[in-house]
């Protein structure tokens, strides 16, 4: 009967078994310092992208700001010289009195560009700003200054629709209403039923108008000095031009 020798494995040492351990260690710890480094990298250009979006966002807003400032500024100056022909000594004529009204009839509807910054907080994205100055700051123009300048804006059309119009459609004739964009003086306006309380009424429309004209003024005036703000911000912390 043949016998046959059992082959004896040499047992490894635990040095071994340590090197072992050590490699795979090494092989997951590496793999995650990759992961972890190339998602790092992705949410920075996120972070790069929002900022360039919001930079062009805010830019329209201080475009939009300057020419709006500078309408309620000149229609300050319009609304004192209809004020200084409506409280003169000598009764204005109904077409000095319209045509002088006609140049008050303007819309100050806010336009801002809140896209960017309304996406990045729906979808949670405001976390990618990690200067925390940064996030207070546009926190504070997005969700307070903005909104201020438009419910004053709202304000202004809301008077308008319920106090101008209904003066004008009882006291204004439509036909000379089609003239607006003619040479004003050259028109002979009408106006029906006019009365020095009509008149009077006029003025305290106007007057209240006017106020609320300000109060817009006063709202929109630091709300651009905040965009200006915002946008050196903006181009400091992300090397923008």
């Amino acid at each position: 009967m043949e016998v046959h020798a059992h082959t004896h494995t040499a047992r490894k040492k635990w040095t071994h078994y340590f090197w072992e351990f050590l490699m795979l260690f090494l092989a997951v710890f590496c793999g995650f310092l990759a992961e972890n480094q190339r998602e790092h990298y992705v949410e920075n250009q996120r972070e790069k992208k929002f900022a360039r979006r919001l930079l062009s966002d805010i830019r329209e807003d201080s475009t939009f700001f300057q020419v709006r400032l500078q309408k309620l500024q000149e229609r300050q100056k319009v609304h004192a010289q209809f004020m200084e022909i409506m409280t003169g000594p000598v009764k204005p004529t109904d077409s000095v009195l319209m045509s002088n009204f006609f140049l008050l009839l303007k819309s100050f509807k806010p336009e801002f560009t809140t896209a960017t910054y309304s996406q990045m907080k729906a979808s949670g994205s405001l976390r990618y700003i990690q200067n925390d100055d940064l996030t207070t700051a546009l926190q504070k123009y997005y969700e307070i200054m903005l909104p201020r300048a438009n419910y004053d804006a709202e304000g202004v059309d809301k008077h308008f629709t319920e106090y101008t119009v209904p003066y004008m459609i009882k006291h204004f004739r439509f036909q000379d209403l089609n003239t607006l964009n003619d040479s004003a003086y050259n028109k002979k306006y009408v106006i029906l039923d006019r009365t020095p309380g009509s008149d009077q009424e006029l003025i305290n429309i106007m007057g209240i108008n006017d106020a609320a004209c300000n109060a817009l003024l006063g709202k929109q005036t630091p709300a651009m000095k905040k965009a200006f703000e915002l946008i050196d911000l903006l181009k400091k912390e992300y090397h923008l031009k």
